[in-house]
Parts: structure tokens; sequence; C-alpha cells
């Protein structure tokens, strides 16, 4: 089976280029100029990997990988002309699994891509064997057949928006989720009527849960970045 990548560039000549290195490769393409373009090729088509450009003429490539990321692990390669390490940092935040900065050589792309295509294969091989319905780290386990967690084998009532808090954290728990992206998967784009950041009262929440049975903090703090499970 053959992969299919998304471009997504607004520079049409080098949208080509890149196409010309990716048929080569045997892979098929498809071009978005715009993010918007992106989102709604995302959602009619299926695709195995994107090359997200972080500057678009609508919205920005961020953006479009903070919306994708709300429903979609596929990998995205963030390409930009932007150097420095805090735009990396911040692109690999929002959920890009990837980076490479322009001008670069076509081949160092692909090698990227390759990567990319062998970690899924290996994780999707893992997840294969497992149930898509429960997930489990040391004494925590969430099942979401019976929307139930459990901690050393104590079960821990968890309301819905803290249940999708701790499932979300788990699904990658070497990956630290920063605020905005826990918003948008929970919440989406409702705008909560309320001073109190609805994030940080339920992971507050969820700590004074399994604190009482001496868990600990299950989730832990990377000050200035976000969260990440803690077991």
């Amino acid at each position: 089976m053959k992969r299919r990548i998304l471009i997504v560039e607004d520079d049409n000549s080098l949208a080509e280029l890149i196409k010309i290195y990716l048929m080569a490769e045997e892979w098929e393409t498809e071009v978005a100029p715009t993010g918007c373009d992106a989102i709604t090729m995302m959602l009619e088509d299926k695709f195995d990997l994107i090359l997200l450009d972080l500057l678009l003429p609508d919205i920005s490539g961020l953006e479009v990988c903070l919306k994708i990321r709300a429903y979609s692990t596929i990998p995205i390669i963030m390409v930009t002309a932007l150097e420095g390490s805090a735009h990396r940092i911040y692109g690999l935040n929002m959920g890009a699994d990837d980076y490479i900065v322009k001008p670069f050589e076509p081949y160092e792309l692909i090698a990227r891509i390759k990567s990319q295509f062998r970690r899924t294969y290996e994780y999707s091989k893992k997840d294969s064997e497992k149930n898509d319905y429960e997930r489990e780290i040391s004494d925590l386990k969430l099942s979401k057949k019976t929307h139930k967690a459990y901690y050393k084998k104590h079960n821990i009532d968890l309301t819905p928006k803290e249940f999708e808090i701790l499932w979300l954290l788990m699904e990658d728990p070497d990956k630290i989720y920063n605020m905005n992206d826990i918003h948008y998967v929970i919440w989406g784009d409702q705008v909560l009527e309320s001073e109190v950041n609805p994030v940080m009262v339920h992971i507050r929440r969820i700590r004074s849960k399994f604190e009482k049975l001496g868990a600990g903090s299950i989730i832990a703090t990377v000050w200035g970045v976000g969260y990440k499970i803690n077991v």
C-alpha cells in the first residue's frame, strides 16, 4: 500500500519540488496551499503524514497542528524558514513530531519522513496487540468501556472531564501537554465564562483524589511548559 503525504505549503514552486522527490519514493502526494484547506482535506481524505509549513497565508501552521492533533495522531513534520530552538520547541509541544528548517536538503527531508514511517509502524504494531479501550501505566489503569480508573486495584471516581484529561496524558507518557493543548482537546473551541482556568482546576481535583490513596502527584507540572503523567 502506497503512503500518502499531504504537503501544506503556499509556495507553489517549493511544493512542486517537494512533490518530485516524494513521488520518486513512490509516495502519493496532495498539496494544500492554506491551513484551512489542510484541515478540510484531513477530514475528507486519509493521509499517512503531513509536511506542514509554519507560515501560511490564512492561519498559522501551529494552529493547524493543534486542530489536527485534537482528533488525529498522524505524523506531522513542521517545515519552516524560522530558525531558533524556541520555535522548534513550541512546535513540538503543539504536537509536531519533527521539525526541519528551510532551506533543507531534499534527501534530509526524505530521511526524516522514512524515520516517521518506521516509528508509526512500530507503534501501530504494538497498539494492535493492545485493547484500544484500556490504558495502563505502572499501577494506574483506565478503562474506557467502564469509564473507570484504578490505582493499585482501588477504584477512583472521576468526572467525565477528569477521565478525559487523564486518558489524554496517558496516550503518550513521555509527552508534555501544555494547557492550551489540553483545553482544546477536552473543551474544543468552547469559551468558558470564568476567570478560573478549568484545566488547572480539573488537574488539581485529579491529584487530590489520587493523593488520598497515597499515589503522590499523579500528574507532574513541568514549569513553563505544561503537564505530563507521573507514574
